[in-house]
């Protein structure tokens, strides 16, 4: 989750903050659809979902349709059977539910931070800029200063948007076409069957009055000093699983031309290359 406001719902929930997640996605869905079929209005919600009128969770994916059985569910918050009916979207979809002809990813408030890009080489950049209009050579230039940084010792692995020194920060214009590709329409692989337009966010998934709703543009405003980026080894990077279950580098720069722009041996003496661009709030 990358909206950085904290809820708390509901009593008795698990600590962990990807499961507090999990459940109150779960929890919303079953709550508007609840109001779908009943015809309640959303009191205090955004006035683009006050009234509901169309939902579904994605291509050829209806709202079931509610029963007395569902109700006692959610009345007693039985998150096992719940999630059986209103379980997590397809891993391929951006979006979790299209209410009223606009498709949301939904978010609850007090969920664990997630990656944004995970693990990602040059070559997957390659084919996002090529689908945002982004020419790679900028990213390029910031990887290459990235670089500079790390290896005089300037910034560690991780950098922070908030850190004055950080290569991205100052690039917001240019990566943040990049960015609302990963968060809304896709992945380096291709685009989401079912991408999102907006950002539905929440702290109670059964009180509309902490529901916000916020375009691409929002999203990057909101989370932009709190981005944490990193080039990393052995994910996304050319490697071979031995039977023993160990990682050995298959990397070679004149194979993997596309990617060696990014890569970089560090410490020198390391066994995998870092050229795996990642991001995380």
């Amino acid at each position: 989750m990358y909206l950085l406001a904290i809820g708390a719902y509901p009593v008795g929930m698990p600590s962990s903050p990807k499961n507090m997640g999990e459940r109150s996605e779960v929890f919303l869905k079953a709550f508007l659809t609840k109001c779908l079929f009943d015809g309640i209005e959303l009191e205090g919600a955004p006035d683009e979902i006050r009234c509901i009128k169309t939902m579904n969770y994605g291509p050829g994916i209806n709202a079931p349709s509610w029963s007395d059985a569902m109700n006692e569910m959610l009345n007693n918050k039985d998150y096992e059977k719940l999630k059986i009916i209103f379980g997590k979207a397809k891993p391929s979809f951006k979006a979790d539910i299209f209410i009223n002809d606009v498709s949301y990813s939904i978010k609850y408030e007090g969920a664990a931070r997630p990656a944004i890009v995970n693990h990602t080489n040059r070559k997957g950049f390659l084919r996002v800029c090529r689908r945002t209009g982004q020419d790679i050579n900028t990213l390029d230039g910031i990887i290459d200063e990235y670089w500079d940084l790390r290896i005089s010792g300037k910034i560690k692995e991780d950098v922070k948007n908030s850190d004055p020194l950080s290569p991205f920060a100052n690039h917001k214009d240019y990566l943040s076409w990049i960015l609302r590709y990963f968060i809304f329409k896709g992945t380096a692989k291709g685009t989401s069957a079912f991408p999102a337009d907006k950002v539905l966010s929440f702290q109670n998934p059964e009180d509309p009055s902490t529901y916000r709703i916020l375009s691409e543009h929002e999203t990057i405003d909101e989370i932009w000093d709190h981005l944490v980026f990193s080039l990393r080894s052995k994910k996304g990077m050319p490697t071979k699983r031995l039977p023993d279950g160990s990682l050995i580098n298959t990397y070679d720069e004149t194979k993997y031309t596309e990617l060696a722009p990014w890569v970089r041996y560090f410490p020198k003496d390391d066994a995998f290359p870092r050229g795996s661009l990642h991001v995380r709030v």
